[in-house]
């Protein structure tokens, strides 16, 4: 170690920049003969003038000096090893040099002395632990104990307190210099003021835990406003349902109708026809009382009373005309499966035509009630992979507004076509109406979630927003084209992506 020290010491050709051991000031120093140490300029015109004076001071200034000179011939592990991170001090650095044991000042540079107010000498008796906050002294010592064991100790911040009696967070390198025979001498601190910076920290911290705060909050929010939307679209998809209801009710209930009344005719009918082969079967077994003339009489007046030609005639169409009405129940009954559950995703084979029709079935009783054609322009489509029940639900929600729209206007011979074509990757389909049309100024609405045009109780405004969402997860858009003197025209695009 004694020929290392002295290889670091007596080096006479490298010049470098290294602080004044009086005030810490960085400057160009060159190597000189051991105990004179690097000073300022400042600080040396200082120490003349201190050598002059005659003061009861002087003797403890030059016992100060003296510690002074002594500490030049210490070394660092650095020195002998230079460690990563290291880093020379920076000007506006603060120094000291503490007793290893009790963590007493044995020197301040200038700068130090005046932050800490204490006049030159008198802090040769004093210990840093005094100028640190009570709750950070425990930290320090075993800090700078470790600092005697390893070495060095980076990015130690400790409160001290400063001018205006307050507290100022400081960062503190501190470095153990060994004297030659490898005991430690003393404790080097670099102290830079970083009050600013870590109450910037703090700041940001405090503004951070509010961020989390606002955003678990909004997330509360945002899950609640989630639940009042599935409520709503679940009263959307009742709406739905309860005009499917009408419709369906219209629809079954006419050949529903004609079937029950066709029963009863045929159940009177037929009863009569039994009677009549009884007597026949009764008379050809001679099991009837009374003479042959009496039978005939009241076969004759059976036959007058059944209107056996009537029958003859009508009987089988009676009976053709039941069975149509009750497969037109069986064929709406079937179409219903599509819509037993609105709330159905799962994903299958589509057909885009036969989804169509189903809704058209529906709104069957609609449509004859206010005399609207529906003109069916069908293309050639392959069948895609979707969710059927949400398909269904987009096409019942765009005829009935073009139903609504149609009923608004008051035309007497409302039209709503429906055409479907492919293009290239993407299937089209497009819902045109005679109605009352969208005016300019709210049709970029239209498709805003509890928007609607339609009288209070009418509409929840959802139906759009639910197409909408719809099409978007199918990977598809939708768009809208409307006039309020000539209808509006819906257009549906969905991708041929899995398609059949």
């Amino acid at each position: 170690m004694e020929w290392i020290f002295c290889r670091v010491w007596r080096l006479e050709v490298m010049a470098t920049r290294i602080a004044c051991v009086q005030c810490g000031k960085l400057i160009e120093w060159q190597p000189v003969p051991a105990g004179e140490g690097p000073t300022c300029a400042e600080c040396l015109n200082e120490a003349q003038e201190r050598g002059c004076d005659s003061s009861p001071t002087s003797s403890s200034r030059a016992a100060h000096r003296e510690v002074s000179l002594s500490f030049e011939k210490t070394v660092s592990r650095s020195m002998l090893l230079p460690m990563p991170g290291v880093v020379p001090s920076a000007p506006g650095e603060m120094i000291c040099r503490l007793e290893p044991e009790s963590l007493r000042y044995l020197d301040l540079s200038k700068n130090l002395q005046e932050f800490l107010r204490l006049p030159p000498g008198e802090f040769l008796h004093q210990s840093l632990l005094q100028h640190l906050h009570q709750d950070d002294r425990d930290l320090a010592e075993e800090e700078l104990r470790q600092v005697c064991e390893y070495g060095e100790r980076n990015d130690l911040v400790l409160r001290i307190k400063g001018v205006a009696e307050s507290w100022h967070f400081m960062r503190i390198y501190a470095q153990a210099r060994y004297d030659p025979s490898g005991s430690v001498n003393h404790i080097r601190c670099n102290l830079k003021d970083v009050t600013d910076r870590v109450r910037a920290e703090q700041e940001l911290s405090r503004r951070t835990e509010k961020l989390i705060a606002a955003n678990k909050q909004l997330r509360q929010m945002n899950r609640k406003l989630k639940e009042a939307h599935c409520r709503l679209v679940q009263s959307e998809k009742l709406a739905a349902l309860g005009t499917l209801a009408a419709g369906v009710a219209h629809e079954i209930n006419n050949p529903l109708a004609f079937a029950i009344n066709n029963t009863m005719v045929l159940t009177r009918d037929v009863t009569e026809l039994f009677q009549l082969v009884g007597l026949l079967q009764q008379q050809a077994a001679g099991d009837l009382p009374g003479s042959a003339a009496e039978l005939t009489t009241t076969i004759s007046q059976l036959a007058d009373k059944m209107d056996l030609p009537y029958l003859r005639e009508n009987l089988p169409r009676l009976i053709d005309s039941t069975y149509k009405g009750l497969v037109r129940v069986a064929r709406i009954v079937e179409k219903l499966k599509g819509f037993a559950r609105l709330d159905r995703s799962e994903i299958g084979e589509v057909d885009v035509h036969e989804s169509i029709d189903q809704c058209l079935v529906m709104l069957g009783d609609s449509l004859s009630r206010l005399n609207i054609a529906v003109e069916r322009r069908f293309g050639e489509l392959p069948r895609i992979r979707a969710a059927v029940a949400h398909l269904n639900q987009v096409f019942l929600n765009l005829l009935v507004n073009g139903i609504d729209a149609i009923e608004a206007a008051g035309h007497r011979q409302g039209r709503i076509v429906v055409a479907t074509r492919r293009s290239g990757a993407e299937i089209g389909i497009e819902v045109n109406d005679n109605g009352s049309g969208i005016s300019p100024e709210i049709l970029p609405r239209i498709f805003d979630p509890f928007f609607t045009t339609k009288p209070p109780g009418k509409g929840t405004g959802l139906g759009l927003s639910i197409c909408h969402g719809i099409i978007s997860e199918h990977g598809g858009r939708i768009e809208v084209d409307s006039n309020p003197d000539t209808g509006t025209c819906f257009r549906i695009r969905l991708p041929v992506q899995g398609a059949f």
